[in-house]
């Protein structure tokens, strides 16, 4: 996740303020450096789905809940086997609220780089509300997606919520299909979900890339 999330970085996608760490009281530190709330992630490239695998802790709020919620994920990642490979814990400050997107991509055989966006959360398996666009896709084209979309009223500012920056959710997702464009012949599939659009921007919040078979 976390250089999935550098590599969208250089391509100039806003990410999540995070800090990887080695050790509980590592872990506490930069919680308070990051701020509160924060979230705790296993690092491990041998755990891509991370919530499935129970070693993903939100919304904690203090230093104990830090050394609890670490303690937690570490010992989930340890029943794990084959006992995966374990880079550190990621520490995350939480995103701010917004509308949660779905972004991803794949290379296929014949029709070569495909983008894939629209409502994540909840509302991607209830909706099934997504764009499939050739990438790279400009902002233009991917902004007129998001206000195609079934469940578009959610970005529009829903019952009183505040409208979502589409510009900004248009730039990052454009940004996203320049990379899976650019480095085609190196990524089998990619996923920054979710992509979480505010009505002060959008910020990747978690990201996957995996290398062609």
């Amino acid at each position: 996740e976390g250089a999935a999330k550098a590599i969208l970085a250089l391509y100039g996608v806003p990410t999540i303020a995070e800090r990887l760490t080695g050790a509980v009281e590592e872990a506490v530190g930069a919680a308070a450096s990051l701020g509160y709330p924060v979230a705790l992630k296993v690092a491990s490239i041998d755990l891509p789905h991370k919530t499935e695998a129970g070693v993903v802790r939100i919304g904690l709020r203090a230093a104990d809940e830090v050394r609890a919620a670490y303690a937690e994920i570490m010992a989930r990642a340890g029943a794990v086997q084959p006992p995966p490979r374990i880079a550190g814990v990621l520490v995350q400050r939480m995103a701010p609220p917004g509308v949660e997107l779905l972004v991803g991509g794949r290379v296929d055989p014949q029709f070569g780089p495909l983008l894939l966006f629209g409502l994540g959360g909840v509302l991607a398996e209830l909706l099934r509300d997504t764009i499939l666009l050739p990438a790279p896709a400009t902002p233009a084209r991917i902004a007129e997606g998001l206000r195609g979309l079934r469940g578009a009223a959610v970005l529009a500012g829903f019952r009183g919520a505040p409208g979502a920056d589409l510009d900004a959710a248009a730039d990052a997702i454009a940004r996203i299909s320049e990379l899976l464009a650019d480095q085609a012949d190196m990524i089998g599939e990619l996923d920054a979900n979710p992509l979480i659009c505010g009505a002060d921007g959008a910020v990747a919040v978690d990201a996957l890339i995996v290398r062609p078979r």
